[in-house]
């Protein structure tokens, strides 16, 4: 399922989804004017440190796009644009992401070029400096998060050993999530990497009191996107730690922050003190996911925090959907209930602080950050500048820092940043392999050539060309056109295996490798071209270099790294030539057809053309995969009757029916195991009906099924059934459903001494190549990054994915 988005913004118009309705309804209020945004802020529809800058920083640049500012003269401009965010700054004094933001938008505004020019001119400039600055703040929180979800995945593995045969279970306070950020999340953010990487057994949520965000929102995201979960009170923690810790190896309490101050203490949700103490107290680790824009170096500790204390009512009334007699929610009708007697006193603090003593990790964007010896934080590894001029009072770094902000690098546009990227940055003086430049050319090459599904044809003949150069036999495998596929471009796979043909003096080479080694060459839309981290800013190549473009992860990272393994082995004789093949296919990211056409036809009749093993590139941050979760789809049809909007007993909507359909679908369980985790459904497309004052007659919708219950070969067809009888209970007439071929569960070898496992979520050409082999998955980059804007990785990555493949393809030859 898509991640849920608490805002939408696009130049000129903003959206917030009003969390107060959750998990009901989902209503997104406009948010144009900087008076609707205090209002959606201080009324909590928006809520989380994060998100409350965003909100106050776009819906500031949605009013001045649309032509709030009447001011002429660029000092006039600037006035309104401070008092403005002055203004929004009061809606939530204790969250200092907001702060930041504004004194990063102040500065911002007045970097503006506006020398020599006009005063419409300057204007308009300033305005185009703030809108930009705004906008960036919204794209690096999402590229923060998702490296906060990283280290803090990677620190508790390394703290537990934590596996796919022994994840972890973790507890979370308060929401920290999609519905708390731009997305994915911070102490979320960490609960859904560890999910991805195969790494969480179970997610504890506390409800969160008085407010419920816990078991308002928090809950609604890990339902909504299949991760195994409870909701427990307050209350409840120490009983679950003291009864449930070593059975469900629960490991740590990941929580978010409204404010990190100098010494590591923490303001956050009300609540989050009493879980620290209880988590000291039974062995549990107490985590803190914050990015920088949280940590107050200003603010030497906790004592330091003002504490928002909110309504009275918050705590003696609560709201929520009806329930009916028969126990089904009616979410088109609200109520307000008194729960305590009105008259009673009430102190209703929104934070508290925990004292940094009880912390055991803060988790930035840029690091995990512990405790030293003397048992204090330093925060200068993740924000040398700030704290060299803050914390050691170096006047000259002061002066930098300063003028940095005013430039808008201390919190740069996306462009100027690295992506994201899982896995701890590489400080190692170690030298770079022998291999190193013409990894990084053919994998620049590789990328250089736009091979998007069904238009493979010209990076197959560049491999076809790069393989014979280098010693290889080489085969072209015709395969039938896509339905893209452009006129006189015909569709190969190619096979190689290395040493010359025989035409050129070369041996004839072997029909039966005992390894094959394989990726796909096919990638997702849109194109993206190659670019370097390198090249950007005038260095030379390290392990840290980052290399960007469509592919550069999936898969023609593995790719390149697959070739350089082979060819180093055969070169230094570790391996025999006639033991290996390679083998690269399109249409992976579709339908498989590359690997099935590979696999019926190649193999198909040929005696002794078996493989002891395959090895599958796709990115695994470098991780050998276990496994991945089995895929199904099909299209559930209903069929209605038609009539008159106004007398709907006379008709049968399709719609109507459709939407019970997918939500009785959605509420049920369709199965789960340890290894694989839930089985998850993913509507992507609904149609049906003509007018809005027309009963619709027909109806439809596209689904997508993760299966993470069964085996290969009866998963599917068991959570066919299971959603077959779910629409039937509700309509047997109504409802059809056409489903196409699918899989349950693949298991994937991972046996292999020295390497971290991982399950995956994603299908692959795993069960594409039929026969009796073992299967290794395993790659480098990360599946978060693969197919958006920021595909990435970095060079170290791809050297160790050389040395993984190396490792892997000796690993079964000595068998």
């Amino acid at each position: 399922m898509a991640t849920l988005e608490a805002i939408k913004y696009s130049r000129g118009s903003l959206l917030v989804l009003d969390q107060l309705r959750l998990p009901h309804e989902h209503h997104y209020d406009v948010v144009s004017t900087s008076e609707e945004a205090f209002d959606c802020i201080r009324s909590m529809r928006v809520r989380g440190a994060p998100a409350i800058a965003i909100v106050a920083a776009l819906a500031h640049a949605v009013e001045l796009r649309n032509g709030s500012c009447t001011a002429t003269s660029p000092d006039d401009t600037l006035a309104y644009i401070d008092s403005r965010l002055d203004y929004l700054r009061e809606s939530r004094p204790t969250a200092v992401d907001l702060f930041n933001a504004i004194a990063l938008l102040k500065a911002a505004v007045r970097t503006a070029q506006i020398e020599g020019l006009g005063h419409p001119e300057a204007k308009d400039a300033i305005l185009r400096a703030y809108i930009e600055a705004a906008e960036a703040i919204l794209a690096k929180d999402l590229e923060n998060n998702m490296a906060i979800g990283a280290y803090g995945a990677a620190w508790l593995q390394q703290q537990y050993n934590a596996s796919a045969d022994r994840p972890l279970s973790v507890l979370t306070h308060c929401n920290t999530g999609s519905l708390a950020t731009s997305g994915h999340g911070t102490a979320l953010g960490i609960i859904r990497s560890l999910y991805s990487q195969g790494l969480l057994k179970h997610a504890y949520c506390t409800e969160t009191r008085p407010y419920n965000q816990g078991s308002r929102l928090t809950s609604f995201e890990l339902v909504y996107e299949g991760i195994p979960s409870t909701l427990i009170t307050d209350s409840m923690a120490g009983a679950l730690f003291a009864l449930r810790r070593d059975a469900m190896h629960i490991g740590a309490v990941i929580v978010g922050a409204d404010r990190v101050v100098r010494n590591g203490d923490t303001a956050n949700k009300i609540g989050t003190y009493t879980l620290a103490v209880l988590a000291r107290h039974h062995g549990v680790k107490f985590v803190v996911a914050a990015p920088t824009t949280s940590i107050d170096l200003e603010t030497e500790t906790g004592a330091g925090i003002h504490v928002e204390e909110r309504k009275r009512e918050e705590l003696t009334q609560i709201s929520g959907a009806v329930v009916n007699a028969d126990g089904s929610v009616d979410a088109s009708k609200t109520a307000r209930v008194a729960i305590a007697d009105q008259r009673i006193g009430v102190w209703n603090p929104a934070f508290d602080v925990t004292p940094h003593a009880l912390i055991d990790a803060i988790v930035t964007e840029k690091g995990a950050v512990v405790k030293g010896a003397n048992g204090k934080f330093d925060f200068s590894t993740v924000m040398p500048e700030r704290w060299a001029a803050i914390v050691d009072n170096n006047p000259l770094l002061l002066l930098l820092h300063i003028a940095l902000s005013a430039q808008g690098l201390f919190f740069p546009h996306p462009q100027q940043q690295q992506p994201i990227l899982a896995g701890p940055p590489d400080h190692s003086s170690s030298s770079p392999p022998p291999y190193r430049n013409a990894l990084l050319s053919l994998h620049k090459s590789l990328i250089d050539i736009p091979s998007l599904s069904g238009n493979e044809h010209p990076a197959a003949l560049f491999l076809q060309t790069y393989l014979t150069a280098h010693n290889y036999t080489v085969t072209l495998q015709h395969v039938a056109a896509a339905a893209d596929t452009p006129a006189n471009a015909p569709r190969f796979n190619v096979l190689a295996w290395p040493g010359s043909p025989p035409s050129a003096g070369g041996p004839a080479p072997s029909r039966s490798p005992r390894v094959l080694v394989t990726s796909h060459i096919d990638v997702v839309p849109p194109y993206i071209p190659y670019s370097s981290s390198a090249a950007d800013d005038g260095e030379e190549v390290t392990g840290d270099t980052v290399i960007r473009g469509r592919g550069s992860v999936d898969a023609k990272g593995s790719v390149a790294a697959q070739i350089t393994a082979v060819g180093e082995l055969v070169a230094a004789g570790t391996v025999r030539a006639e033991d290996v093949m390679l083998l690269f296919v399109v249409g992976e990211e579709t339908s498989g057809d590359g690997m099935k056409a590979f696999s019926a036809e190649f193999l198909q009749g040929r005696e002794g053309a078996g493989f002891e093993a395959a090895v599958f590139g796709e990115p695994t941050e470098n991780r050998l995969a276990c496994g991945h979760k089995g895929i199904f789809g099909g299209t559930v049809y209903v069929q209605g009757k038609a009539g008159h909007s106004g007398y709907p007993w006379l008709g049968k909507s399709a719609t109507g029916l459709l939407i019970k359909g997918l939500e009785a679908v959605f509420e049920a369980d369709l199965g789960s195991s340890e290894r694989f985790g839930n089985t998850t459904v993913n509507v992507g497309r609904i149609a049906g009906g003509v007018a809005a004052n027309v009963i619709a007659k027909e109806a439809s919708a596209l689904l997508a099924v993760r299966v993470g219950a069964g085996d290969f070969e009866t998963g599917a067809v068991n959570i066919e059934k299971k959603i077959e009888k779910i629409l039937s209970d509700l309509d047997d007439e109504a409802f059809t459903v056409q489903w196409s071929h699918g899989y349950g569960p693949v298991e994937c070898d991972c046996d292999i001494a020295g390497f971290e496992t991982v399950i995956t979520n994603y299908g692959t050409d795993v069960p594409n190549l039929k026969g009796d082999h073992a299967s290794y998955l395993y790659g480098p980059g990360t599946i978060l990054l693969a197919h958006g804007d920021d595909e990435a990785l970095r060079v170290r990555d791809l050297e160790e994915a050389v040395e993984g493949y190396k490792k892997i393809i000796q690993h079964v030859l000595k068998k």
